[in-house]
């Protein structure tokens, strides 16, 4: 798995954008963070645990590698990290997403020119389908035909993520990951014909199972082609139906190759089939290494064909959705062999008396059920709320479904049944919150629970963990150094790598929160000062930028990403909102750009909150009520207002001295 991302890898230029796409059965996040994406950005594997700037330099790479996952929503995804990358778990109502392919887009390097190439195998994004199992895996450069059949698929997931992230009636979305743009970059290379080289006999046919409306005919069949076949060896972990497809196949004899379990018996429904007609083998190297990967070899006496990826011998992976319970998305390559020898025959050896598991048939890879309903969740990070979205799908019964994200809890109603049922929850915080569950009892049985992801939206980077959050004494120590004359091109960059200097992350080593009020209000006249100086004459500076690191917003997040837990801390926070209402307020007056509601809202808000707890604290201090009286509320703002003139008086004093000298 390693050597096939390497090569494909190597085959794009790195000066350029290239747009990747991963989709996976089950998927481990830690995995694929820390093996994965530093291979795909050209690095060393190595673990990236405390290696921060590891991590800010694979996320800076990823701004060009725009990397998108997609697993599947049943299997409990394991959320994901701080690293710069899409995350879309989806879902069928009868069936999984069980692909295992890898597509890249971008530009070659031999040619300059634009290209896509594949990868198709068996192996899920995790430790043991890249390390541990085996597995089978085929690449090969995108033709036309590919590019076929791989749009309805790219079709598909562009209609998921829009329903996902959708729901809410606002189609201006930021979402983390961009994973509609990457979607849409897919689709545009895919709709580019002159880019594909020529798809000659030796170069593997590509051959998916859709959702209904998307597909056309079954795995099978397409697989097995037009021709009649004598023949068949079948490498699967699983299995089903195995009776139906044997004969479906229309081959006189089947040659088995089942997983050997923990307990060393082989997996396999036995009692379901004739077995006089048909043998079992096994691998002769490492022979007890698990066997995950998937393959059909059909022969005959003029050619043989190898097919190889994701599809399992089951009736969910390998026929259509007609009269059936489960239908998969699956993924294979099928290979024309022509007359040359059989490559699994130095592989195999016949297994004598094979010992096998209890009898029974197994659909998927131990994946917990199939939810009865569509959940989804987001955060918006603007809005400062969650929005929650439950439809139920089944036709069983569903009672006491209860969605719990953190130690917030939301009672849906049950008996709606097909209607989507939404949900809002105000929260601020300052870390993302990854995932959510979903307590329900199915008729009469057990409680059980569903566990997913939540969608991030309208984030900044430093909130996603991208890049270290900015930090109050920086942000000041710039602002007063702030020169609102027009500045070299290059400042802006500076500026922001300074944010968080010395500290390395910004959230490993907390940071002591800044009381340097003087600073805070020097720092607010240079603001002040340099936004009211246009840039160039007849432009304007915008304070409002949220990626300006001397701006209001940026101000704003430095103060509001310190601790306010103590008294001290909350009483610096308090003049710290307060002087950046002023701030606000100010900048509305005297210059064109116009602040987003909601970070007025925020503002007030924490005003307001603090504010009770500013009486109390004053109540209780002695010096206060010794110079004040009782701590009323009209006493402690008029306090406060002093205590914020004086101060704005003394730094505007000596600001104006050292600007005139």
């Amino acid at each position: 798995m390693r050597g096939t991302l390497e090569y494909i890898r190597d085959r794009f230029s790195t000066d350029h954008p290239r747009h990747v796409l991963f989709t996976t059965f089950n998927f481990a996040s830690r995995f694929f963070e820390a093996n994965v994406l530093p291979l795909l950005v050209g690095d060393t594997v190595s673990d990236l645990k405390g290696a921060s700037e590891t991590r800010y330099a694979i996320n800076e790479d990823l701004n060009t590698v725009k990397c998108l996952v997609v697993c599947d929503r049943s299997t409990c995804p394991e959320p994901k990290g701080d690293m710069r990358y899409g995350l879309l778990p989806v879902g069928l109502a009868r069936g999984r997403f069980h692909p295992k392919l890898m597509l890249m887009a971008g530009t070659l390097k031999d040619t300059q020119e634009q290209g896509i190439w594949l990868s198709v195998g068996s192996g899920n994004l995790t430790l043991s389908g890249w390390a541990i199992n085996r597995e089978v895996v085929g690449m090969t450069a995108v033709t036309s035909r590919h590019a076929e059949e791989l749009r309805p698929l790219i079709k598909w997931l562009q209609a998921e993520a829009a329903r996902q992230l959708e729901f809410a009636g606002n189609t201006g979305y930021q979402e983390e990951g961009e994973v509609r743009n990457i979607l849409a970059a897919l689709h545009a290379a895919l709709d580019e014909p002159k880019q594909f080289p020529r798809h000659t006999p030796a170069t593997p046919t590509l051959h998916l199972s859709l959702p209904q409306g998307y597909g056309k005919s079954s795995m099978l069949h397409a697989l097995k082609g037009e021709s009649d076949w004598h023949t068949a060896t079948v490498v699967s972990p699983y299995w089903s139906e195995v009776h139906t497809l044997v004969q479906a196949l229309g081959v006189k004899e089947c040659r088995f190759v089942p997983s050997l379990t923990a307990d060393g018996l082989y997996r396999f429904p036995c009692d379901t089939l004739d077995l006089t007609r048909h043998t079992f083998a096994g691998f002769r190297d490492d022979g007890e290494r698990y066997t995950h990967a998937k393959a059909l070899l059909l022969h005959n006496e003029k050619q043989q064909v190898l097919c190889i990826g994701s599809a399992n011998f089951t009736q969910a992976a390998m026929l259509t959705a007609r009269d059936q319970i489960l239908t998969n998305i699956e993924a294979m390559l099928r290979y024309e062999l022509s007359d040359a020898p059989d490559p699994w025959r130095t592989l195999l050896q016949p297994l004598k008396e094979p010992a096998f598991a209890q009898s029974g048939e197994d659909e998927e890879e131990a994946a917990p059920p199939l939810p009865p309903f569509d959940a989804t969740v987001l955060y918006d990070w603007e809005a400062n709320e969650f929005r929650a979205r439950l439809t139920l799908t089944s036709d069983v019964p569903v009672n006491e479904i209860v969605l719990s994200i953190g130690s917030h809890c939301h009672c849906f109603d049950a008996a709606v049944t097909g209607q989507p049922q939404v949900m809002t929850l105000r929260y601020k915080g300052a870390q993302p919150v990854r995932s959510f569950s979903v307590a329900y009892r199915l008729g009469q049985s057990e409680p059980m629970t569903f566990r997913g992801l939540i969608t991030q939206v309208n984030a900044d980077d430093d909130q996603l963990g991208y890049q270290p959050r900015p930090r109050l004494n920086k942000v000041l120590e710039l602002l007063r150094g702030l020169n609102p004359q027009p500045s070299d091109r290059n400042a802006k960059e500076r500026a922001l790598s300074d944010l968080a200097d010395g500290a390395g992350d910004g959230e490993e080593i907390p940071a002591d929160p800044t009381f340097d009020f003087f600073g805070l209000f020097q720092g607010a006249w240079k603001l002040l000062e340099y936004y009211q100086t246009p840039e160039t004459p007849g432009a304007t500076r915008d304070p409002y930028d949220k990626l300006a690191p001397y701006g209001a917003v940026t101000l704003y997040r430095a103060i509001t990403a310190q601790a306010a837990v103590t008294h001290e801390e909350k009483i610096g926070r308090y003049i710290q909102l307060s002087e950046m209402g002023d701030i606000v307020a100010r900048l509305d007056r005297t210059t064109n750009s116009k602040l987003r509601e909601t970070l007025r809202i925020d503002i007030n808000a924490e005003i307001a909150a603090l504010h009770v707890e500013m009486v109390a604290l004053l109540g209780k201090s002695e010096s206060f009520r010794s110079m004040f009286g009782e701590a009323t509320p009209k006493g402690v703002e008029g306090f406060l207002a002093w205590f914020r003139k004086e101060i704005g008086r003394e730094v505007s004093n000596q600001t104006r001295a050292v600007h005139g000298q």
